[in-house]
């Protein structure tokens, strides 16, 4: 298999492309792969269930569903879920147009049931709303819309200043997002709510997982993103996620709290961009 990747000027992967590998290489970049991907999508309870929450937490549901902008329709499906089940009592949905906004819009235009949608020139939490209201049957009386926010960080920042704007108590949060940027988006909230005691809970929409071939056995997921894309992602993470100079912890540009990495992730990001290295 032949994997090709362009750099960006700041060393970061700009584009993967994947073809076929040997069966060995594949096996053990998917499983190196997966381990990031596990990672990422942080999960703080084991299943969307009233019983999980209340195991974990010992709250029956959480004050507010905070949905963030991302190009997957189906995290749409699943806050509905998750508020349909009585899990949260507000859904928050937040993202302006930013750089993932063409690709949700991609996603929603080939999803035949979403033909309705209005896209131009709406910002992803405008969409969401639409989809849930008209879609989902969810009451516009139990949305929140933060349509300002551009990137993972200003999602937090944002929602956290529009709630505080309306009013709105709160004493926890349950977060849904792409799973590559659900850690990223957590440690986000986390610095933003230092100084309020808010339990934010996780829960990834789904754990991405490739096969030994390097597809995806969750190929049915709507939106899922293509290989090169989430390679791309997920290797875009780690060093963000880091706390030195370079990272955007609080040794670095302070976007998010302190992160911890562990030692085994650490040494498969290494392996997936010795791997990348040698590719060049």
């Amino acid at each position: 298999m032949n994997i090709n990747f362009r750099y960006s000027k700041d060393n970061h992967i700009s584009n993967i492309h994947c073809s076929k590998i040997n069966t060995s290489e594949s096996f053990n970049l998917s499983s190196y792969i997966n381990s990031l991907g596990e990672f990422l999508a942080t999960r703080d309870i084991d299943n969307l269930s009233v019983e999980s929450l209340y195991n974990k937490y010992s709250i029956l549901n959480v004050d507010i569903l905070v949905l963030l902008g991302n190009a997957i329709p189906y995290t749409i499906g699943v806050a509905y879920e998750a508020y349909k089940k009585g899990l949260c009592n507000k859904i928050l949905v937040s993202g302006g147009i930013g750089h993932s906004t063409h690709f949700l819009i991609s996603a929603i235009q080939t999803n035949f049931k979403f033909n309705d949608v209005k896209i131009d020139n709406n910002s992803e939490a405008d969409i969401f709303k639409d989809i849930l209201v008209n879609y989902y049957n969810v009451p516009e009386k139990d949305i929140i819309v933060e349509n300002q926010s551009t990137n993972c960080g200003d999602n937090a920042l944002k929602s956290v200043q529009l709630l505080d704007k309306l009013k709105i108590s709160y004493n926890s949060i349950l977060l849904i997002q792409d799973p590559t940027m659900q850690l990223r988006s957590y440690a986000s909230f986390a610095k933003y709510l230092e100084d309020k005691d808010v339990k934010i809970i996780n829960y990834a929409p789904f754990i991405p997982t490739l096969d030994n071939n390097m597809l995806f056995i969750n190929k049915d997921i709507d939106g899922i993103w293509d290989i090169d894309r989430y390679l791309n992602l997920i290797v875009g993470e780690i060093p963000r996620l880091k706390d030195n100079e370079k990272g955007y912890g609080p040794n670095g540009k302070n976007f998010i709290v302190h992160v911890d990495i562990p030692d085994y992730i650490t040494d498969n990001y290494n392996k997936i961009t010795s791997f990348i290295d040698n590719s060049r």
